[in-house]
């Protein structure tokens, strides 16, 4: 099953889930590559540099917790050999 995603505003207005953080950058990184960065980019006709450093929000589907909001600041970091955080393929 696909996690709905969606990119946070930039003001993050009405983000409960961003109220106890200081920074974006203390999120978890998501490559500018990944799919689902790529698909959010074509919906939106931004280019890499519009996206680059900002938020989505996947929310993540289950049957015992039932929806569960998680966020990722995207990075123009490229998945592979030298990605995000030496993560490799």
């Amino acid at each position: 099953m696909m996690p709905t995603y969606y990119l946070v505003p930039e003001n993050m207005e009405g983000e409960r889930g961003l109220s106890g953080i200081d920074s974006v950058q203390q999120l978890p990184q998501i490559s500018i590559d990944d799919p689902a960065i790529i698909s959010l980019r074509a919906e939106n006709g931004m280019t890499k540099e519009e996206i680059d450093g900002r938020v989505v929000k996947f929310l993540r589907r289950s049957l015992k917790a039932g929806v569960a909001p998680f966020y990722r600041v995207i990075v123009d970091t490229p998945i592979g050999r030298d990605g995000i955080n030496g993560w490799s393929l």
